[in-house]
């Protein structure tokens, strides 16, 4: 879930520095065009207060949203599954391919070959099962971090609707350098996040 949401919060700060540009630029580009021209209009006050920053802690949601938790148990226990097929399947090939090591010498030509086709194709269905587990391990991971994400989304919207923020973004480790905790907005987070889950399971009961 990181690598995505690590992603998307340099998209977010990408952002964050072209609107930083364009908001304290905008006036300043106004002003040389006008100086060419006649003076028809009064220069534009910034006003900094339209650009807040609101920030969550992704750890804590990671650590603290139910559904993260429940998707993280979820992960683990496909993670074991593959392991534990993987590793039966494993142990089968070298056990077959022991027997076939100490018959080798008595075995004929045909012999020999039967049991190296049996080999190879169990190579082959160790592999695809291996893909198999593996696809659909990588499919349920992309399709909960989308819809983690898009939960946040859903949150951020609403909770802006004010237009309070100009940006809510993640904290991720190595992206943000100072921030003030005035714009924490982790709690609110978690509490909205918590709730829509409980409404979603709600809903699957009925």
């Amino acid at each position: 879930m990181k690598i995505g949401v690590i992603i998307l919060n340099v998209v977010l700060l990408i952002a964050v520095g072209a609107l930083f540009y364009l908001h304290f630029n905008r006036g300043r580009a106004g002003n040389d065009a006008q100086n060419k021209l006649v003076q028809k209009e009064p220069s534009v006050t910034i006003n900094s207060s339209n650009c807040n920053i609101a920030y969550f802690e992704m750890d804590s949601v990671e650590a603290n949203f139910e559904m993260a938790r429940v998707w993280k148990n979820e992960l683990e226990k496909k993670e074991d599954n593959i392991n534990a097929q993987m590793n039966y399947m494993q142990n089968q090939y070298q056990e077959k391919l022991a027997s076939f090591q100490q018959r080798k010498t008595s075995m004929n030509n045909s012999q020999i070959e039967a049991a190296m086709n049996e080999l190879s194709q169990l190579e082959d269905k160790i592999k695809n099962t291996k893909a198999s587990l593996d696809q659909d391990y990588k499919s349920y991971y992309v399709q909960m971090q989308q819809e983690i994400l898009s939960m946040i989304r859903k949150f951020c919207s609403e909770y802006n609707k004010d237009k309070k923020y100009a940006v809510i973004i993640s904290d991720e480790p190595g992206l943000i350098f100072y921030k003030d905790s005035t714009f924490d907005i982790t709690g609110d987070l978690l509490v909205g996040l918590n709730k829509l889950y409980g409404k979603k399971k709600a809903e699957k009961n009925k």
